[in-house]
């Protein structure tokens, strides 16, 4: 099975137009090989979202995530932001954790200590216990820097050093999002959960209406249908667009300039592999999908305002029980569900079925994924499902 689990033949169902396609077979939700190969084909290879430079105003202001099983120093040097594998050159060590500030990073298993650029600047002793080591020298034995870049306030990472430059990879992304300024956001909250799901599991469900009228049922209109419709974007996204959704609040300032659509509706972003980005009339909500194994994900659920809103004197009273409080009921709802589904595919039970028509990003994601870690398909294939199922999808 392992070697004919990348077989194009075996995905044909996935590769057909949306009116046409069903989802991706239960294995690629669960396998061991399968996982590796697209950490090895998909995370390794892109731009990853660690997190966003409010979260490290000042020189010395730090926070930590383990991306990929690296353990990431994120950290404000100055006018720059750097990002080191969070490990001593010594012995192994992890040098900080959770968040804070300092003047540099000091091992604690043998008080190595790093400048905030990563460069080794001492080893306690007089003399130091390596002053006779053949060939030693500090400048050889700094922290190990991950090549990093910042668009909109985000901090992006990748671990491919033949990656392009992340402006040019973002495609149209940044002027899609111009008129929402997110780069003047403030990030002020962030809700972490650890989750019994494969990462494509919640990734899905979080770009489809279909199963709102079940799962969050007691938010929902029926006589007010979300109607999403979707964009044709240039670069590595997708988005989906409606003027009503379970998670557009109201009660702060509308965000100025935006034009009348924008002003009552919101936008869906998968910026591929793994940052969600909702945009609403007055915040911006966004979420890092962190795979930790074929069967668990954790999510960071992040909240940002614009900085004129975030200053009033009521943010904080309005934003908990409005914002924070509110959407936590929809996650909520989402984990009892997801972890089923996980369950399901893991039986080997699971039959795939067919995708309705509002499931039109979904049916991209198992194609994005497909792409990396089988590679792309046959051109006349491509094309039919590129051009058809896009128009249908949108009709």
């Amino acid at each position: 099975m392992k070697s004919s689990m990348y077989d194009q033949q075996q995905y044909e169902l996935t590769r057909r137009p949306l009116r046409q396609a069903g989802p991706l077979p239960g294995w690629c939700y669960t396998d061991n090989d399968w996982y590796e190969r697209e950490l090895e084909t998909i995370f390794r290879k892109e731009w990853l979202c660690v997190g966003r430079v409010e979260q490290i105003p000042k020189t010395g202001d730090y926070f930590t995530i383990e991306l990929l099983k690296q353990p990431l120093i994120v950290v404000r040097d100055a006018d720059a932001v750097r990002v080191h594998v969070g490990v001593c050159r010594h012995r192994g060590a992890i040098i900080a954790q959770d968040k804070g500030r300092c003047r540099s990073f000091v091992c604690p298993y043998h008080s190595w200590t790093y400048a905030l650029n990563g460069r080794l600047v001492g080893i306690p002793g007089s003399p130091h216990p390596l002053a006779g080591v053949e060939g030693f020298n500090n400048d050889d034995y700094g922290l190990i820097s991950i090549r990093s870049d910042i668009w909109g306030g985000f901090i992006f990472v990748t671990f491919n050093a033949d990656a392009p430059p992340l402006q040019s990879w973002l495609g149209d992304l940044p002027a899609f999002l111009a008129d929402y300024d997110i780069e003047q956001m403030q990030w002020t909250h962030v809700d972490p959960y650890d989750v019994d799901c494969n990462w494509k599991v919640w990734l899905e469900n979080a770009f489809e209406n279909y199963h709102v009228a079940t799962v969050h049922r007691q938010h929902y209109d029926p006589k007010n249908p979300q109607n999403w419709q979707f964009e044709r974007p240039s670069g590595p996204w997708e988005a989906m667009f409606s003027k009503r959704s379970v998670v557009a609040y109201s009660g702060l300032p509308e965000i100025p300039g935006l034009s009348a659509d924008r002003k009552v509706g919101l936008y869906h972003i998968w910026l591929q592999p793994s940052l969600q980005i909702i945009v609403t009339s007055s915040y911006m909500k966004y979420r890092q999908y962190l795979p930790e194994g074929p069967d668990k994900v954790r999510l960071l659920e992040n909240w940002a305002f614009p900085r004129s809103t975030v200053e009033r004197p009521d943010f904080s009273t309005i934003v908990g029980p409005e914002y924070y409080h509110k959407y936590s009921q929809i996650i909520r709802e989402d984990l009892t569900i997801n972890p089923v589904v996980q369950k399901a595919m893991r039986s080997g039970a699971f039959r795939p079925g067919r995708y309705s028509l509002e499931e039109y990003v979904v049916h991209r994601i198992g194609n994005y994924v497909l792409d990396k870690v089988v590679g792309p398909d046959e051109p006349n294939s491509r094309a039919l499902r590129e051009g058809v199922a896009s128009r249908q999808a949108a009709e």
